[in-house]
C-alpha cells in the first residue's frame, strides 16, 4: 500500500505543512471524538505528531459505539441485539479503542471513555445541558490549547452534535483562546488548503496498525475504513468566537430542496444563547411555502422568538430577541425512522454572523 504523502509526491501534488499550527512540548491537545475508530481515523497522525512534539494530549470518546448492529449479527452469528448484547459488544469496542491508541503513543491515562448512547447525540443535545456540562468540566481539568473535533459539515448526525455541544461547552467556560481543528470522518474531507498533517513511513505504518485494532469494524467495511483511514488528515482552522453578540437577531438561510420536503417529515432543531441561557427548541416544518412563528423560554432571559420561512429549495430563519443573541445553531431534522442514518446536511452556526456584528447570514451547506 503506498503512503498518501508518497503517492502525492510522485503525482507532483505538494502537500501543505500544518500552517498555523506549530506544535510545541507547552501544547495540550484534547482530542474529542464520537465513536471508538474515530480517533485513529481522523487524527491517528495528529495524535502523533502532537505527541512526538512533547506535547500533552487527552483523547475523549463519547460513545461506546454499541448500536452498531450489522457487524456484531455477523460476527456473532446472532439476529436479535438486546441491551445486554449492546453492552457487550460496547465493551469490545471500547478495548479495540485502548488497543489502537496504544499504537498509537497515547498513554492509557490520557483517555476518556463517557459512555453516551451511540446514534443518540442529537437527542442528548436538545434534551437539555448535561452533556456540554461533561464536557465542561473535562475542558476545565485539562485546559487544552488545541481542540480537535468533528466539523459541523460531517454528514454523521453523532458527529455534528458533538460539535455542537462543544461549542456549548467552550462557550459556557468562556474559552475564546484554544484553537479549534474540524475534522470530517462522513462526508468530504475540509479543504487541503486549510490544515494538513502530513505523515512519514513510520506514522503512516502506525495508524495502519492502529486501524487493525479495530477488528469489529473492519469485518463488514474493510475497504471503506483503509480508504478514509489513507485519506491525509485535513482539518478546518476553526475561528475562537469572539465575545461579540448580535443585537436584535439573526437571520440565516439554510438549503432545504423540494424532493427533501416531500418525501420525508422534517423538524428545525435551534439551539441559541442569550447571555449565559442557552434554549432548545423544536419546530415541525411545513411543506407548504408559509411563515411559522414560535417563541421559546431561556430561564429569567427574555425568551427568544423564532420566525420560519419556507422558500423555493431553502428555509429562512430568523431569531429575535431584546436581548443580544450570543450564539445560535439550527439544522433541519429528518423525522421517522431511518433506513440510511446520515444527515442530508450539518448543523449551522450563525457565529460568522455574530462576530462580523452582521444581522444577516446566508450559509452555502452541502446538499445530499
Amino acid at each position: 500500500m503506498t503512503p498518501p504523502w508518497r503517492a502525492a509526491r510522485e503525482a507532483g501534488i505538494e502537500t501543505p505543512m500544518i500552517r498555523g499550527l506549530d506544535l510545541r512540548d507547552s501544547d495540550r491537545l484534547l482530542v474529542v471524538v464520537p465513536h471508538p475508530d474515530d480517533e485513529t481515523l481522523a487524527t491517528g497522525g495528529l495524535l502523533q505528531r502532537a505527541l512526538g512534539a512533547g506535547a500533552e494530549v487527552r483523547v475523549v470518546v463519547a460513545t461506546d459505539g454499541d448500536n452498531n448492529p450489522w457487524p456484531q449479527r455477523w460476527l456473532e452469528r446472532r439476529w436479535r441485539i438486546d441491551a445486554a448484547a449492546r453492552e457487550r459488544w460496547g465493551r469490545r469496542r471500547r478495548e479495540e479503542a485502548r488497543s489502537a491508541m496504544a499504537l498509537l503513543g497515547v498513554p492509557a491515562e490520557a483517555v476518556r471513555f463517557f459512555g453516551w448512547p451511540d446514534q443518540r447525540l442529537t437527542a442528548m443535545l436538545m434534551r437539555d445541558g448535561a452533556a456540554e456540562e461533561q464536557l465542561r468540566d473535562e475542558l476545565a481539568r485539562f485546559s487544552p490549547s488545541i481542540v480537535a473535533m468533528p466539523s459541523l459539515d460531517d454528514r454523521h448526525p453523532d458527529h455534528n452534535a458533538l460539535r455542537v455541544m462543544l461549542e456549548l461547552a467552550l462557550f459556557r467556560q468562556g474559552r475564546f483562546d484554544c484553537r479549534r481543528l474540524g475534522y470530517v470522518v462522513h462526508g468530504p474531507a475540509p479543504d487541503r488548503r486549510n490544515l494538513a498533517i502530513p505523515l512519514d513511513a513510520a506514522q503512516f505504518a502506525n495508524k495502519q496498525r492502529a486501524l487493525l485494532a479495530h477488528a469489529t469494524q473492519l469485518s463488514l467495511s474493510r475497504r471503506r475504513m483503509q480508504r478514509l483511514c489513507e485519506r491525509v488528515e485535513c482539518f478546518e482552522a476553526v475561528p475562537a468566537p469572539s465575545k461579540a453578540a448580535a443585537q436584535g437577531g439573526l437571520e440565516w438561510i439554510l438549503p432545504w430542496p423540494g424532493h427533501q420536503r416531500w418525501l420525508h417529515g422534517h423538524e428545525l432543531l435551534i439551539v441559541a444563547g442569550v447571555g449565559t441561557r442557552i434554549g432548545r427548541h423544536r419546530i415541525a416544518l411545513p411543506r407548504t411555502t408559509r411563515a411559522t412563528t414560535r417563541s421559546f423560554a431561556l430561564g429569567d432571559a427574555p425568551p427568544l422568538q423564532a420566525i420560519v420561512r419556507v422558500g423555493a429549495g431553502r428555509l429562512r430563519v430568523s431569531l429575535a430577541c431584546r436581548q443580544a443573541i450570543s450564539l445560535a445553531f439550527a439544522k433541519i431534522e429528518r423525522t421517522g425512522t431511518r433506513l440510511v442514518i446520515y444527515d442530508a446536511q450539518g448543523w449551522s452556526s450563525a457565529g460568522d454572523a455574530i462576530q462580523s456584528g452582521e444581522t444577516e447570514i446566508a450559509q452555502s451547506l452541502p446538499v445530499a
